[in-house]
């Protein structure tokens, strides 16, 4: 039995295409085209467009069997039920004349973002027929949406139109369904989307390697284009999506096995900053993920760009080869300047700014577009009041909100009321996610007191930041509250650093798991966008590092806190006041360099607070990290080294080298004899190909023992060889074909973008 095809609920609804303003009405009429008759489509501009709105080449096409080109006019109309009327092609008849005179509209299709009458669009081909096309057509509202209804890999190019009406209008009840939960409040955002070259191409990356990660810096729009992904895989081929916060959740949530399923995984490797745990629930996931993708599901990642940075080479050989040389990574920080012209039109129009200040605004915006440091985040407070407050003097003051955004909106947070502060510090303590309907308890109290408002007050101020600031979303069964912009996160943490007394809010109210991966100690190594302890509070730190309860995920967020963001004082109170944490067990962990509980028993260690009896247990551990386990990832850290006695070392050396011999090669046997072969081949090897690399690296001068290990590597890759015969031959994937986008021609001088954005 095969699947059935989804269709739409219910009868044709027009969708509201009237919203769309007149540039993207014929953006959208372009990309149709090029759906509808599989051509290149190009796009001219208004006022110097010579009656040609877009044009692509066709041969054979009519009854006279014409080739050549074809010529598409768009007339748009923001008024919701207008009707077309045959006098509105008079005006356009002489330049009709032109244009069938030089062989260029012989072939001509007006279409309209009004309703068509049937009566009309024939007196209307009549006429243009008189002015000598030879194949005119007259095309009107319905034809649009019947087209957008019909086509997922149209809604993919141009994913406005989800966000143009009941989405019943376009999808399946199922599709619908998962679409609206799966956007949420992004959904209004997608009135003012617009479809970029980095859009287009991580539809082809997805569609290709079945794993796309979208990198960019905060305000670049990732999470926007990764539920736009989510949103057309579901529509054009019926997958059903889930969306995990990082890769424990993703653990928690999938299962491998299944088939035709999309995972969204927002800020993968971490929210602000990179997260240790983050990064080796990917190393334990990578695997899983590779046979998921075999199995025809598919994974859609977002990061910030330095974010992504720092955990690709702490991934090594557990990395994806898609992600690891860039195929699937799409970078989102490039815009062009008709991308960015575009985006700044979208927003202004739509915003709810006064007539009177777009009007304003009109003149300086095409020198704005040409920033640049011009994001759709920057964009889409400039179209709000409540973030322009700041903006007195235009020439000055809008190069400044577009290159110095922080501060803009660190000023803007700063001048809201009290009650408003509280209330964005409350989602903030709460990691974005702010229950809607349960605003007591500690942290609430801790908010009220120090801004010196009530939580009723916190209570009513959040519907008001609604939309410009907080946005309410569900979560499961549950509502909450959490930041319109992820840089909203940042400018907080900001504001937080510079104030000694907020940061002790922030250290005693924040939710434990949010302190140990967002702060670092002042005097510890900087961490970009972190919030920095002060000395002053370091007292309260430490009573909630030594309150943290004895569980394996939480004690290894401490050991990496410890390890790497304390201060050697807040360790050295740590460790004196409560030396039996060092004595806890932690989560399972990839590399023993890698573990946080080992990296912190080093540093304890040099500190000189180690106790013996825990030195002597470590010890045995790397020695059966090493021996056993084939793990020797430790060997160029000086400081875990130091945790054995140099006589232990030199032991560990001779043993190393017998293995070589004897247990390697009966692992390498083992490995081969239970490798499956429909699976990575070269990954299930991972562990003694690692083994032999960190051995060469480290005994370069020893010409003996690398002869040795070279031999071993062709044992390792004769082996992967072999498991490799066994697989079974693959199906060809299925995938959408190449879509070809419509192509916009540069602007030529005439009417500007702009010139109706205040209207």
């Amino acid at each position: 039995m095969t699947n059935a095809v989804p269709l739409a609920q219910g009868p044709i609804v027009d969708l509201a295409i009237h919203t769309l303003g007149w540039k993207a009405f014929q953006d959208l009429c372009a990309q149709i085209c090029s759906v509808a008759f599989s051509k290149t489509v190009s796009i001219y501009r208004e006022a110097q467009d010579g009656g040609q709105d877009a044009v692509f080449f066709a041969h054979g096409i009519g009854s006279e069997g014409i080739p050549g080109e074809v010529t598409v006019q768009c007339k748009f109309s923001s008024k919701e039920n207008l009707r077309l009327r045959a006098n509105d092609v008079t005006s356009e008849l002489a330049t009709v004349r032109e244009l069938t005179a030089s062989g260029r509209a012989k072939i001509y299709y007006l279409i309209t973002s009004q309703g068509v009458d049937a009566p009309v669009a024939a007196e209307i081909r009549a006429r243009l027929a008189e002015a000598g096309v030879v194949e005119p057509h007259v095309l009107g509202r319905e034809w649009l949406t019947q087209q957008i209804r019909a086509s997922a890999r149209l809604r993919a190019l141009v994913p406005r139109v989800y966000g143009l009406g009941d989405l019943s209008t376009i999808l399946d009840e199922r599709c619908a369904e998962q679409t609206l939960a799966l956007l949420g409040h992004l959904r209004p955002s997608l009135k003012v989307y617009v479809p970029t070259s980095a859009h287009r191409q991580a539809i082809h990356v997805l569609s290709e390697h079945k794993i796309a990660l979208l990198l960019g810096a905060p305000a670049t729009g990732k999470s926007m284009l990764a539920a736009i992904l989510a949103t057309t895989a579901i529509d054009g081929e019926s997958h059903a999506c889930m969306k995990c916060d990082g890769p424990l959740e993703l653990a928690a949530r999938w299962n491998p096995n299944e088939k035709n399923r999309l995972y969204w995984v927002d800020d993968a490797f971490g929210p602000n900053q990179l997260r240790s745990d983050y990064v080796d629930g990917w190393i334990a996931a990578m695997p899983k993920v590779k046979a998921a993708i075999e199995l025809g599901n598919r994974f859609i990642l977002t990061s910030r760009s330095h974010i992504w940075f720092g955990a690709k080479p702490k991934l090594g050989t557990r990395n994806l080869p898609v992600l690891a040389d860039g195929r699937a990574v799409v970078d989102l920080g490039t815009l062009s300047p008709e991308e960015r012209e575009q985006i700044l039109y979208n927003h202004v129009k739509a915003g709810n700014q006064t007539a009177l200040w777009k009007a304003r605004l009109k003149g300086y915006l095409p020198q704005l577009a040409k920033n640049p440091m011009l994001l759709p985040e920057i964009a889409r407070r400039l179209g709000d009041p409540s973030f322009t407050k700041g903006i007195r003097i235009f020439s000055t003051d809008l190069d400044k909100f577009v290159s110095k955004p922080e501060e803009f909106l660190k000023q803007t947070i700063q001048e809201l009321d009290d009650a408003h502060q509280a209330a964005m510090t409350l989602v903030f303590l709460r990691q974005g996610k702010l229950p809607a309907h349960e605003l007591s308890g500690g942290a609430t109290n801790l908010v009220s007191a120090k801004y010196d408002v009530t939580s009723r007050a916190i209570a009513e101020a959040l519907p008001q930041l609604n939309r410009s600031f907080l946005s309410v979303r569900q979560d499961g069964a549950s509502q909450i509250w959490g930041f319109v912009h992820p840089t909203f996160t940042d400018a907080i943490s900001s504001m937080l650093s510079a104030r000694p007394d907020l940061v002790e809010l922030y250290v005693q109210g924040a939710r434990l798991e949010t302190l140990l991966t967002e702060v670092v100690c002042e005097g510890a190594s900087s961490i970009r966008d972190a919030v920095v302890v002060p000395v002053a509070a370091s007292g309260r730190l430490v009573e909630r590092l030594l309150g943290a309860p004895d569980e394996p995920d939480i004690n290894r967020l401490v050991f990496g806190f410890l390890a790497t963001r304390a201060s050697d004082a807040v360790v050295t109170d740590v460790i004196a006041s409560g030396s039996e944490i060092l004595r806890r067990e932690s989560s399972s962990f990839w590399r023993a360099s890698s573990d946080p509980r080992l990296r912190l028993l080093a540093r304890v260690n040099k500190l000189h607070l180690l106790p013996d009896d825990i030195r002597w247990d470590v010890a045995y551990e790397l020695e059966r990290f090493a021996l056993q386990d084939f793990d020797v990832s430790f060997l160029d850290d000086d400081d875990i080294l130091a945790l054995l006695q140099p006589t232990r070392i030199l032991n560990l050396g001779l043993l190393l080298a017998g293995t070589l011999d004897s247990s390697l090669p009966t692992k390498i046997s083992e490995i081969a004899e239970q490798a499956d072969p429909d699976y990575d081949v070269p990954d299930q090897f991972d562990q003694v190909r690692s083994f032999v690399r960190q051995l060469r690296d480290t005994f370069l001068e020893d010409e003996n023992f690398q002869t040795r290990l070279q031999s071993l590597d062709v044992v390792i890759d004769d082996a992967i060889s072999e498991v490799s015969k066994k697989k079974t031959p693959e199906e060809e994937p299925d995938s959408w074909p190449e879509i070809s986008p419509a192509k916009v021609a540069p602007a030529p001088k005439g009417r500007s973008m702009f010139s109706d954005v205040d209207e």
